[in-house]
């Protein structure tokens, strides 16, 4: 109503003088309109009425003001403008003005000019601009507060990051790509964002804390998507040594012992024990001695190899050539870096390239090579796992107590501790 009410007060400037002092009354409202209601409502001589009745009683007898011809008198515009003046004074608020009286005196107006019109236009251009940005910029700190509010869905973060990568995210000691390699983050591991820089984000995960480029950590509401996609349940040894068994029995065959603060990728959770995979073999622990929770991958600290360093050149190259396919499918009885592969296809293929040939499973590659004892492995050695006394699982050693090898489906080829069980053997390849 009250656009309304504004058009006719526009179109009442192209009558002159008489048009402006019905603007200046009706816009007055509260004491213009309290000094006329009882002249209004007890006189029939308009003229007798102060502003801004005066001023329409000048368009009633259509005579000119300021040489502006006015518009001619008509009795249906005449009674709208009665009409109004009546309701704005006596029966009610401008609010309440009917859209029947106001469109009765509107369509007796002069229509506007060309100029007015593209005036008017640009005008309301303007404004709709205006209002854009406005709703913009509500809208972009709306987004920014909401990203702010956005609580983690694992449980142990604050302000969570996921690593968005095929494999492995670098983890640097400064904020540039030539800072010092601290460790890495695995594809969808979970970290904590420390701090935000431009370009790159500290970060804390597992055993590592550095700096991460931004552009391959997803952060907000993408991170939390992410992760409810790649969360898992774990089961945390709280044991000095776990023993995994075959069944769900303390009497049967004990397949290997597991250390503490490992995580086991948890099968099933049943009555007093908890069904877990390691090393793709799966077997029983008991429920007691493991704390079970949702988790994402986490970091690990990883030191870059240099040559020189008692290590021989062969050994250097043949670690780094097989950290190329850190998070790539583990795949039963597969043998492609790139497309799958089990533990012993895993160092087959990574020593072939440099050429060593090796037996096809974990079993006989421990008879390849030399063997070592465990107080002299070195980085490019393999170390041979049991499950149930029998060597079920291979892996490299990489120097630092940490092993490169090809875990299980879930986690794929990985950088890990060397003795989350303890190695039944070792072999020497590398001369």
């Amino acid at each position: 109503m009250k656009n309304s009410i504004n058009k006719v007060y526009t179109k009442y400037i192209a009558l002159g003088t008489a048009g402006i002092l019905l603007i200046a009354g009706l816009a007055s409202g509260g004491e213009s309109k309290k000094e006329n209601h009882q002249n209004y409502s007890n006189t029939d001589v308009v003229s007798n009425v102060t502003m801004p009745s005066a001023g329409i009683a000048v368009l009633f007898d259509g005579s000119s003001h300021s040489g502006t011809k006015m518009v001619e008198r008509s009795d249906e515009f005449s009674a709208g403008i009665n009409n109004v003046l009546k309701e704005y004074y006596i029966e009610s608020d401008v609010d309440s003005l009917t859209i029947e009286n106001i469109e009765k005196i509107m369509k007796y107006l002069p229509e506007q000019t060309k100029e007015e019109k593209l005036v008017d236009a640009a005008v309301d251009k303007e404004k709709s601009e205006t209002a854009n940005d406005e709703n913009i910029s509500s809208d972009k700190e709306q987004e920014e507060n909401q990203t702010e509010e956005i609580t983690s869905v694992v449980d142990g973060y604050t302000n969570l990051g996921v690593a968005n990568v095929t494999n492995y995210l670098n983890v640097r000691e400064t904020p540039d790509t030539e800072g010092e390699l601290l460790g890495k983050l695995p594809m969808n591991a979970g970290c904590e964002i420390l701090e935000t820089l431009d370009g790159w984000y500290k970060i804390s995960s597992g055993s590592v804390e550095g700096y991460v480029s931004s552009e391959f950590l997803l952060t907000g509401k993408e991170a939390n998507e992410r992760a409810l996609q790649e969360i898992a349940k774990v089961a945390h040894v709280d044991a000095d040594m776990l023993m995994v068994r075959e069944e769900m029995n303390t009497e049967c065959k004990i397949l290997t012992c597991v250390a503490e603060d490992e995580e086991l990728e948890v099968v099933e959770e049943l009555d007093g024990w908890v069904k877990v995979n390691i090393d793709d073999v799966t077997g029983y622990v008991c429920a007691d001695y493991v704390t079970i929770y949702q988790t994402l991958p986490k970091g690990v600290t990883l030191k870059e190899l240099s040559y020189g360093e008692g290590i021989s050149n062969t050994a250097v190259d043949l670690i780094e050539y097989a950290k190329q396919f850190l998070g790539n499918p583990y795949v039963y009885g597969g043998t492609s870096l790139t497309n799958g592969t089990d533990c012993s296809g895993f160092t087959m293929r990574v020593f072939e390239h440099f050429g060593y040939s090796l037996s096809r499973t974990s079993r006989e590659q421990a008879y390849n090579g030399t063997r070592v004892s465990l107080s002299e492995i070195q980085p490019g050695d393999l170390l041979f796992y049991s499950h149930g006394g029998t060597i079920g699982h291979v892996a490299i050693y990489i120097g630092d107590g940490q092993i490169i090898h090809a875990s299980t489906e879930r986690t794929g080829i990985i950088i890990g501790n060397a003795f989350y069980t303890t190695p039944t053997c070792a072999t020497r390849i590398i001369n």
